[in-house]
């Protein structure tokens, strides 16, 4: 196998790690390479001791894709700016899609109303003497509206993440392209997480909010409108008892 020279001011050859910040919260990444897999290999170990109750069958069985999906299990191929290098990302949400509903009627209306309005008021002689250069020029300026409205509430969903990891729970809030802000929080660091379901569509596609309470100098989390959450939920509170445990056999120094 060809061996890739990191750095041309070395003479080491040992390979050098190197970590480079994405402009995105999270990116797809290719597979592990050769020199990955022993990375990979501390992954699994990190998601089986991560699995005191045998609850990683029954979020893999409801995960979907990162690319897409609001609720992905242990997303191998997915990584973040500041990840630690023994650090397994469990789970990965988004706001439930059913959330996305009223922008996307709201969308579907802009786009229909130019096709319908237009018409109407030609027939009762509304526009006047507006003439056929206006009101092309109007509806172009219409659905560039339209169609910022619907990518930039696409983007604020998209990139609007939460995630639960082997040491700690990380909220992104996506602002704009150019803005982004990511607040974490250890494991250790929690002290109660509970789950609610608000409403009837909460109720029928299974998705709620997820509070997670921290210690006085940490702020709290909300992982607002995410699939499954009671399952989320359940998942935290065994990486807090998983954590405690480590600590009770961790030797004195």
């Amino acid at each position: 196998m060809p061996r890739i020279k990191v750095d041309h001011s070395y003479s080491d050859p040992t390979p050098v790690a190197t970590t480079v910040p994405v402009e995105v919260p999270v990116q797809q990444v290719k597979p592990p390479s050769e020199q990955e897999k022993p990375k990979a290999a501390a992954f699994t170990k990190a998601i089986e001791d991560c699995d005191p109750n045998g609850t990683n069958d029954i979020l893999r069985a409801k995960s979907g894709s990162p690319t897409l999906s609001a609720f992905s299990a242990f997303p191998d191929a997915v990584r973040f700016e500041g990840e630690d290098d023994d650090e397994t990302i469990i789970l990965l949400l988004r706001a439930h899609v059913v959330t996305n509903v009223k922008w996307i009627a709201a969308t579907l209306a802009l786009i229909l109303l130019p096709i319908i309005l237009f018409p109407l008021l030609g027939s009762a002689h509304v526009l006047g003497s507006v003439g056929p250069g206006i009101n092309l020029v109007v509806t172009l300026i219409w659905y560039i509206g339209t169609f910022t409205y619907a990518f930039v509430n696409f983007l604020s969903w998209y990139f609007n993440v939460c995630m639960v990891t082997n040491e700690r729970v990380i909220d992104i809030d996506w602002y704009s392209v150019i803005y982004h802000k990511t607040d974490s929080t250890r494991i250790s660091k929690i002290q109660e997480v509970g789950s609610d379901r608000v409403g009837v569509f909460a109720s029928i596609f299974d998705y709620g909010n997820v509070h997670i309470q921290t210690s006085a100098e940490e702020q709290n989390f909300d992982f607002s409108n995410v699939p499954h959450a009671d399952l989320v939920s359940k998942k935290i509170q065994e990486l807090m008892e998983l954590e405690e445990k480590q600590w009770e056999t961790k030797p004195n120094d």
